[in-house]
């Protein structure tokens, strides 16, 4: 397996450990899906809000370029990824990015008794940016407190959820 197949792996591990910390189910995403730029879905599997099963699409990236600048993280996405993930979408969707060392074997230590993974996080929402008229690549600068934890994601899934909630409240207006 090369680098960057093992980076994307692990990445998609880091998202679904979050996760399941928060009772949350990750999907990879189909083919198809992931050429249209969603990598997973992340969903809750009960009723949150009063809505059953919310969830989130994510678009997830891991780099081990130095992205981590004073105040944010700042990522170069491919402009049709961001395309993407500023249009309107009927599911919510935030962008992650996940940042290992140059060295990806140094990523994880395992001891007796504790494990230690040297890895972070980060994520933001583009919906509603403007389009750019960039060819290639636009640099994201995610605040470096924008860290993925699980309590951010059992917030995003609420959020959907409250979104949904009113959206399903439109139609009784019909």
């Amino acid at each position: 397996m090369d680098d960057n197949t093992k980076k994307e792996e692990f990445s998609y591990a880091y998202v679904k450990l979050l996760a399941s910390i928060s009772g949350f189910i990750v999907t990879d995403a189909s083919r198809a899906l992931d050429n249209a730029g969603i990598d997973i879905t992340i969903r809750a599997p009960g009723i949150i809000k009063g809505i059953f099963s919310p969830g989130i699409d994510a678009q997830v990236k891991c780099t081990s370029q130095d992205v981590v600048k004073d105040t944010f993280i700042k990522y170069p996405l491919p402009v049709k990824n961001y395309r993407r993930l500023i249009g309107k979408s009927a599911v919510s969707q935030i962008l992650i990015i996940v940042v290992v060392p140059k060295e990806l074997s140094n990523v994880i230590t395992i001891l007796n008794n504790e494990t230690f993974v040297k890895s972070c996080a980060y994520w933001i929402s583009l919906k509603g940016r403007q389009d750019t008229s960039n060819d290639e690549t636009i640099t994201i600068e995610i605040p470096k407190e924008n860290v993925l934890t699980s309590q951010v994601l059992k917030d995003q899934i609420e959020n959907e959820a409250e979104r949904k909630m009113r959206l399903l409240d439109l139609e009784d207006l019909i």
